[in-house]
Parts: C-alpha cells; structure tokens; sequence
C-alpha cells in the first residue's frame, strides 16, 4: 500500500504521520480517518489525477527602451532641434521678436545638420557600445580658462552645445538687425522667460526615455549660466560659420544699440556722439572677427567695444573725482555735472524693484546658496520652493503611491487653512522703470561755471580744463567708491563682468594714447604715420604698454 506522509493525525493521542487513501477517504496508517480531507473521483475523469494545465502567455516582443549609436545621436539632434524652436516661440511670443527669426534660426541649423548628418551615417552599430562620446553643454568654468583657450578650434562635425542654442538664437537676431545683446538674452535664459534652465524637463517623455544618459547631461543645466560664458559661444559660432560655410555676420545696429545703452545707463544724450568720435578713432568696427590668433581678447567682442567707448567717454565727461573742469563755453557737454550719489541711489532702487514687498526676485531663485536659506521668510521660502518645485520635481513620472502622504504644493485647499500670503506688489515694466531713473537723474543735473581763455588768462592759477587728469583704471580694487556702481551696471547692461569691463576700457584707453601719439608725432615731423586699428601688431603693443605702465599711473589722455 502506498503511504503519504502528511502531518500528525493526533486522534486517541496517534502520532501517525503517514496516510494512505481509501475510496475517497483518507485514513492514517493505525485506521483513523480524517476530517475534511475526502476526494471525490469523477468517473468521467478518470486517470487525469496530478496533471497540471498551464495557458501559455502570448509572446511579447522585447524592445530595447534606451537608444544607443547612431539612433540615440539622430534622437539627440531632434530633441536639439525641439529646444532650439521652444526658445524661438518664446522670443518671438513673449518677447515682441519678429517671426522671421525662427526661419533664420532655422536655416542656420540647418546648415549645421549638414556636416552631422555626414557624421550620423558614417558612424557604425557595430562599436556603438564601444565608442560612446560624451557631450558636455557646459562652458569652461573659469574666464582664466577662456583666455587661455584658442580661437576658432570647434568644427561643424562637433556636437553643439545646450549653450549653443543661445549663441544661434543671438546670430540670427544679428542677422535680422535687431538691437539685441547678449546681457539680454541671458537675462531672458535667467528669467526663464527663454527655455533654457532644466529645459530637459519640458521634452515629451518617450523622446527622454529613449535618450542614453550622457546626452540627458549634455541637454541638463548643472552649473550657472554667465553672460561672458554665452559671449565666448557667440563668439565660437560666429567664427565657426564663417570657416565652415563662409557666412559673414553683419556688425551691430550701432545706432539702436548705442542709444540703449545710453538710455539704460541714464546718462545724457552728449555720450551719444562722443561714443560715435572715438570710433573712428580707435577703429572698433562693431562686428565679429573673421580670423585671429593667440589667446581670446575681450577686446574682439562687439559689445565690448562699444560699451568701452561708453565708459571713456562718460569719464571724460562726468569723472568720477571731485576735480572742477571748467569749459569753455555753457554750450559744452561738460557744462552740466552729474550727482554720482545720486546716479547710485537711483540704479540701485532701479535693480530692487523686482525684490520689492520681501520678494526673491524673479532669476534670483537660482542663485540662492545654503547660508541665504537660514535669511529667507516665510514668503521668501514659499517662493523659492515653489520655484523648486515647477523647475526640479518632474510630474510626467508615475507618482509613487506613498506620493500622496507627502503633498509638495501649498498646504491647505479651502479658505480657512490657508496661510496669509501678502498681495503681491505690482512690478514696474522695464521701460517705465528705465524712464523713472533717468527723470532722477536728469533733474539733479548741476550746472558747471564756464571760464573763457581770456578769463583764465588773467587768473594766476591754470584752469583744469575738460579731460585733463583723466585717470586710468586698471583693476577692479583700484575703481573709486563713485565709479563702482556704474561700472556695475554697465558690466550688467553688455554681458560682461566688471573685471572685463575694467580690462577693455584700459585697452581702449592705450589705443587712443597711441593715436594721440601718432599726432604729435606728425605734427612735430610732418609724418602722416597713421593709426593701427586691430592688427596683430596693436596687439602686441597694448602688451607691451600695459607692462610698461604697470608701475605707474598715467595721469591723462
């Protein structure tokens, strides 16, 4: 008889733990039978006992769900080119821009794809795992390491950059003449009124799944995009398009562009002319170079140039010193005198109002740090989570099923659990804030007492004359108190950081000490030498000058 071995029967104290079955019943091996464990035999069924049926599941193709090779690289471009026409919709939606830069943008890429697509259909699957490139979409960190880096090495071949996106959308408000700089687009990338901050996290999901990881890096924002760092891209570009495809940007709509710096920087209309003298003295062409060598000089940006001639001009306007200039005539620009207190104070209630009523601020969110939490208020930190939140916590995932414990937007739906929040303070638009500023300026204007050189002919002591004791400036610790604030702000207005501001406008300067030479040199000789304007050899003697004049401070131009 056959026994199977169960648990103990424990009926009458049995131990028994092997039982046998008996026309359907079950009894232990001393003859107790157990409850509950009959089997009924189905006649018709009969022998099937311990067979098992299984239904075989329908067979599901496995598809790979990230992409590798030349597919992931075409699914990249396209995710590129999605971003690239985001960024164009908001220019032109948010931003007034005309509609013909997205076709502008357009054909620009467009001339890009041309040498990738040599690369995506030379590229092979077979070493796809082997030879994966990392892209990186950030600029070299420091301005040292851009000084240091060469002009003109990307190629059309290389795979453009999250940064580059700006650069194209700037290149093609070049080409269409428009008054845009560079400290404008990057205030928009700030703002995040441009796409460009975790702009990742606005592509559809599949494209992202798809995409392998070294290319989420190269579409992600991990450092803090600078203004000098978009400059260097522009520049890259610029340079890039001519050597590959021979197009030549036009120079900057100098008229347009002039006159908003003037008028962002609050300053009379005289600097307007004044700027235009200098040009052509100096020779500044406002347009990218085609070619150079040796380490980037700041000095080849056009917006450099141009805001240089802003600042040496105003200086020898409006110093920043207390010395008396006495002009000749009323009808000077130097007759007026501007309060640098007050020019302070103005730009200073210009640049709060976007933190007005106990606000972050608008593009303020990201450059909060560790020891400015521990300051913030209430408000201040629903902000700045808020703002977290919207830009770092992506929705389109499959929330967690814990998720809903753990709510990350305000606390409270109805009335009665909401917290206090204050009305928020109406904000000034730009160009109302920008004409405010100037009526404060403009009415504090001083007049300056003119003195005739018949006047000063009869005076004992020699009368300081508009532009003498010109003072240079060579770094940022040596700026006086008055001076700061504006190199600030004009620093902020083209882009540039004040170091850089400092080191074009010393440039400049060098360069019309050179053409005040060169005329004393022909009026004393008769020599019709000429003034060198951009060439290697001004280069070098900028240099030389610079060294020559590290020691000692010129007193004028």
């Amino acid at each position: 008889m056959e026994y199977i071995t169960r648990g103990v029967c424990g009926q009458e104290g049995c131990r028994e733990t092997r039982y046998y079955l008996d026309n359907g019943l079950w009894f232990c091996r001393r003859g107790h039978q157990q409850e509950g464990r009959q089997v009924e035999e189905d006649p018709d069924d009969f022998g099937t006992q311990g067979k098992t049926h299984r239904l075989k599941k329908a067979a599901v193709e496995k598809t790979q769900k990230t992409y590798r090779g030349r597919q992931a690289y075409t699914l990249f471009l396209q995710v590129y080119q999605l971003i690239l026409w985001k960024q164009c919709f908001a220019l032109v939606q948010g931003k007034g821009f005309p509609p013909q830069l997205e076709n502008v943008v357009k054909d620009l890429w467009a001339l890009r794809l041309q040498r990738l697509s040599d690369r995506i259909e030379d590229s092979s699957e077979a070493d796809e795992d082997s030879n994966v490139q990392i892209f990186s979409s950030q600029a070299v960190a420091s301005s040292e390491a851009d000084e240091a880096a060469q002009g003109g090495s990307r190629k059309a071949t290389d795979s453009p950059r999250l940064i580059d996106s700006l650069a194209l959308c700037y290149l093609g408000a070049l080409l269409l003449r428009l008054p845009v700089g560079v400290g404008d687009i990057h205030r928009f990338a700030m703002r995040e009124e441009v796409p460009y901050i975790r702009v990742i996290k606005s592509i559809p999901r599949e494209m992202r799944d798809r995409l392998p990881q070294e290319y989420h890096s190269a579409l992600d924002t991990r450092t803090i995009l600078k203004a000098e760092h978009l400059h260097r891209a522009v520049l890259d570009l610029a340079l890039l398009y001519y050597r590959e495809f021979g197009v030549t940007f036009p120079p900057l709509n100098a008229p347009l562009m002039l006159f908003g710096y003037v008028k962002r920087l609050a300053l009379p209309l005289e600097i307007y002319p004044a700027v235009n003298h200098l040009q052509k003295l100096v020779g500044f062409t406002y347009s990218f170079p085609t070619d150079f060598k040796g380490k980037i000089r700041h000095l080849v940006l056009p917006e450099a140039q141009m805001i240089a001639l802003v600042v040496i001009s105003t200086k020898l306007f409006f110093p920043f010193d207390d010395v008396k200039r006495y002009p000749t005539s009323l009808r000077e620009p130097t007759a007026q005198v501007i309060d640098w207190k007050l020019w302070a104070q103005a730009q200073r209630q210009f640049e709060s109002r976007a933190t007005a009523g106990g606000r972050i601020g608008k593009g303020n969110e990201i450059l909060v740090k560790e020891n400015d939490v521990l300051k913030m208020t209430s408000q201040q930190l629903d902000e700045y989570m808020d703002w977290y939140e919207k830009s770092w916590l992506d929705s389109s995932k499959v929330s967690n099923p814990l998720a809903d414990m753990f709510p990350t937007g305000r606390m409270g739906t109805g009335t009665e659990t909401q917290p206090n929040i204050p009305a928020p303070v109406p904000e000034l638009d730009d160009e109302e804030a920008i004409n405010e500023k100037i009526r404060t300026v403009m009415s504090e204007l001083r007049p300056r007492r003119a003195i005739t050189n018949e006047q000063a002919a009869n005076l004992e002591n020699e009368i300081p004359r508009p532009g003498s004791f010109y003072r240079h400036y060579r770094t940022e610790s040596s700026l006086p108190e008055t001076a700061k604030p504006f190199y600030e702000a004009a620093a902020k207005v083209a882009g540039l950081s004040v170091r850089t501001l400092v080191k074009v406008v010393f440039q400049t300067e060098l360069r019309i000490e050179r053409w005040q030479e060169d005329r004393r040199r022909m009026g004393y000789y008769g020599e019709d030498v000429g003034f060198v304007g951009g060439d290697e050899s001004m280069d070098e003697m900028e240099e030389d000058m610079e060294e020559e004049q590290a020691f000692s401070e010129p007193e004028g131009i």
